[in-house]
């Protein structure tokens, strides 16, 4: 079994403890990296929308400080356990991205900072309003700023994937209509099946399908389903709504691991199996399973 998983909080849980990144209650595990024949899985450098959830020592400076020391963490982390970083071309990497474009702190220029450490694909909310623009929990969002529409042209410009996940429907049609290059939502599930305003709509999912993106399948509970608790049937409904709108090359995988109430069922990357089998147990193909898990999620990053 292959995995490229889009999305997890990991390292965000790592700064935070000060400690190394491959802690035993992590529900992302390096070590499961090495049950696999070829595994990537994307770091994000998470700026939560409240400084007070940063870790003390810089609740006070600039955030770009904040993502500086999370990515050398992230590349001292990879030297100490001889994991390369960020380097899709290798059978296993750890590679970096950025959850929530705060960080810019109105200076374009900090998306230099970004380019230096590799990011090649940044979320530009989180939930709320930032100098970008509004988050997904945002009432009456009016979309992104002019800063905001500045920094959207200009990841654009360097080759950066723009992150729809945690936008505003308002922000989400404010990045389409600059015709980004590369678009995806690395964490967000189908609307359609659960109605959150963190998941994507079909309209949207249509553009990212249209634009040669891809969308990342998220386990936590309540982007699964509305009331009750969620099954991995509930993650299946998902993936099979988005297959019938034409996604077989769109749909991916972005656990959210670290960072949100998972499911019970796949409590960590150990359990991977456990949604590959179910997949092919209620027939989906085979080769549309190793897209999900693997394929698109490579092809899309070959392209940045």
């Amino acid at each position: 079994m292959e995995v490229f998983d889009l999305h997890c909080d990991t390292l965000y849980k790592a700064m935070m403890n000060n400690a190394p990144i491959d802690l035993a209650g992590y529900e992302f595990r390096v070590k499961d990296l090495y049950s696999s024949s070829r595994w990537k899985q994307c770091m994000a450098v998470w700026v939560p929308d409240d400084v007070s959830e940063l870790p003390k020592e810089f609740r006070d400076k600039p955030l770009i400080e904040y993502f500086i020391s999370s990515a050398e963490k992230l590349i001292e982390e990879c030297k100490r356990l001889n994991i390369p970083f960020n380097d899709v071309k290798a059978e296993k990497s750890l590679m970096l991205t950025l959850e929530n474009s705060s960080i810019l702190d109105n200076d374009i220029s900090n998306i230099d900072i970004l380019k230096k450490y590799g990011v090649k694909i940044a979320t530009l909310t989180w939930n709320d309003h930032n100098c970008i623009g509004d988050g997904a929990m945002v009432n009456n969002p009016k979309g992104a700023t002019e800063f905001g529409k500045c920094v959207i042209k200009e990841y654009i410009k360097r080759g950066i994937a723009i992150d729809t996940s945690h936008t505003s429907d308002a922000l989400f049609y404010d990045i389409a209509s600059e015709n980004p290059r590369y678009i995806l939502a690395t964490h967000s599930n189908s609307r359609r099946i659960c109605h959150h305003k963190r998941n994507i709509t079909d309209e949207q999912f249509c553009y990212i399908r249209d634009n040669g993106g891809i969308v990342g399948i998220n386990l936590h509970k309540d982007f699964l389903k509305s009331d009750g608790t969620p099954k991995i049937k509930d993650i299946l409904n998902h993936i099979y709504h988005f297959l019938s709108l034409g996604g077989e090359d769109v749909v991916a995988l972005g656990t959210d691991f670290d960072g949100a109430d998972i499911i019970s069922e796949i409590p960590s990357s150990k359990y991977f199996y456990k949604l590959y089998n179910s997949l092919i147990e209620n027939n989906f193909e085979k080769s549309v399973v190793d897209k999900i898990f693997y394929k698109n999620a490579l092809e899309f990053y070959d392209k940045l």
